[in-house]
């Protein structure tokens, strides 16, 4: 499976991306310029952004965003879209068992 099938498995699911879980969990390194040149340009779809305030571990005020793949009217088009994108690129015969778990989560949402 690519980053980009990664990407939109992990978004069908549900989950809440920030830069931070994109790197760790999905191995991208620059999730914002992915969501929108990957999954809004490519698929039609809109990505909501949630804007979080924190600071560093040196006590510097900053910000980030989380995004989240919005289930509305307008989008229905572009998650099929997506839905038949992960099923062309899954792996279908998976060799470790993180990719097993991968092709097991992404067949749940492909049903």
């Amino acid at each position: 499976m690519n980053s980009k099938a990664a990407l939109c498995v992990s978004l069908l699911r549900g989950d809440v991306i920030s830069i931070r879980t994109g790197f760790k969990e999905l191995g991208i390194t620059n999730v914002p310029r992915e969501i929108s040149r990957s999954i809004e340009n490519d698929f039609q779809v809109e990505v909501s952004r949630t804007k979080k305030e924190g600071k560093s571990r040196w006590g510097v005020p900053c910000y980030w965003f989380e995004y989240r793949l919005n289930r509305s009217e307008h989008n229905l088009p572009g998650i099929e879209l997506m839905k038949e994108y992960v099923k062309k690129h899954i792996n279908n015969n998976p060799k470790t068992d993180k990719e097993a778990y991968a092709y097991k989560q992404a067949q749940m949402l492909l049903i």
